[in-house]
């Protein structure tokens, strides 16, 4: 089974200057006990990664709308490398210190997976900079989704993502996802969704994102 890991996340190629890149996409369920040290350590960790790496490029991260204590997180560094250099620093040793210490109820997931980008896309984001710079960094809203599509409708699946991804960052960066939902893009994208091509439901997770991290690397970078 040919198996598909995309987290869709308007913000994925702000700052990448190449169209791969190396993305992470953990999602752990954390002890009510242990939510406040979660929060501190995780937003040192994103803080250290912003500031310091310059091989990372989005670190975000936020708890599931529809069950409480579950958080997704989305990481891109450029290559294997950055990644590798990220956990040789030392807020992530602080994150594997607080990690072994139990604070999850269940075991976390980590998925990684390399960015598929036709080129044209990554002309979108200087137009996703330009609107985070002059908008609210607080929140964003994102989907976590993980499809599993069958073997004989992979090309198809690769085409229909590639324009719905390309006509949603040249045309309408940050525009929300309802608005998303009513673009031709989008209707090709849902039109390929009912030929059946999944072998299984997909899984999808929706949050928000607090990315005063990512206000900060634009500011000073």
């Amino acid at each position: 089974m040919a198996r598909v890991l995309l987290s869709i996340l308007l913000l994925s190629i702000l700052l990448l200057d190449i169209c791969q890149a190396l993305s992470v996409g953990p999602t752990a369920t954390v002890r009510p006990s242990c939510r406040e040290e979660f929060l501190e350590c995780i937003r040192q960790n994103q803080k250290g990664t912003l500031s310091s790496e310059p091989l990372a490029v989005t670190y975000a991260y936020g708890e599931d709308e529809t069950t409480p204590d579950t958080w997704h997180f989305f990481e891109q560094y450029v290559g294997r490398e950055g990644f590798e250099a990220h956990t040789q620093t030392p807020h992530f040793a602080a994150w594997e210190a607080f990690a072994a210490s139990d604070p999850f109820s269940a075991p976390p997931e980590v998925k990684f997976f390399v960015e598929d980008s036709a080129s044209t896309v990554c002309s979108g984001a200087a137009a996703v900079r330009a609107v985070l710079a002059a908008g609210d960094w607080t929140k964003l809203f994102c989907l976590d989704v993980e499809m599993a599509v069958k073997p004989e409708a992979r090309e198809g699946f690769l085409e229909a993502l590639r324009a719905d991804q390309s006509g949603a960052l040249s045309s309408e960066p940050l525009a929300g996802f309802a608005q998303h939902a009513k673009t031709p893009h989008y209707a090709k994208w849902a039109e390929f969704k009912g030929t059946e091509p999944f072998a299984a439901p997909a899984k999808v997770g929706y949050y928000v994102v607090d990315l005063d991290g990512h206000q900060e690397r634009l500011q000073t970078g």
